[in-house]
């Protein structure tokens, strides 16, 4: 299972690099999901933005697998697809970098049933599907198939999709803007 956090964006509703700001506690939004991610489920690969050379730096230094994504200008398909075929095959659970408060326990049941043989698993808090989602391996070839900014959104809508519940509210609560940032602060 190859975990893959997305985080070649370019944070244009944030105003700034919001990877790189910082989180309560001291470290960045990018070091926290990574982080989290890490302590859930070891090794972890890091979609990056083809100019991103000192970030690419960092992310290694903490002990992940940058991957340097040069049509990430294209949207987060392209991204997708992209760091996808950089990875060596296997089923994938796709993250977004901007999502730091998915739980670690979150993580290991949706890697536990992409094992487990799941096509495509999603987690479900309450009756909204979260994020990350995981694909089986014989899904690469549609994932290698994206483009745009549409992401995996719509191979959601085709595919048989596999609802995990979890008491997890973090799989909804998206880092988009600053008022996300000052409202997901002040929850906690």
């Amino acid at each position: 299972m190859r975990p893959l956090l997305l985080a070649g964006g370019y944070s244009v509703r944030f105003g700034s690099d919001k990877r790189q700001v910082a989180l309560a506690e001291g470290d960045t939004l990018l070091e926290r999901s990574l982080r989290t991610w890490q302590q859930a489920l070891g090794t972890v690969y890091v979609a990056l933005r083809g100019d991103d050379a000192a970030l690419a730096l960092r992310v290694h230094a903490l002990g992940a697998h940058p991957l340097c994504c040069t049509r990430s200008a294209d949207g987060l398909g392209a991204t997708l697809a992209q760091a996808v075929a950089l990875l060596p095959p296997g089923p994938v659970l796709v993250g977004l970098a901007d999502m730091p408060f998915v739980q670690p326990s979150t993580l290991r049941a949706l890697a536990r049933r992409l094992e487990e043989g799941a096509a495509v698993v999603a987690p479900y808090f309450g009756a909204r599907r979260g994020n990350p989602v995981g694909f089986a391996a014989q899904h690469r070839p549609l994932l290698l198939g994206l483009q745009g900014d549409r992401g995996a959104g719509a191979l959601l809508a085709s595919l048989p999709l596999e609802h995990l519940p979890v008491e997890d509210a973090g799989v909804l609560l998206d880092i988009d803007s600053p008022g996300d940032l000052e409202a997901a602060r002040g929850k906690g």
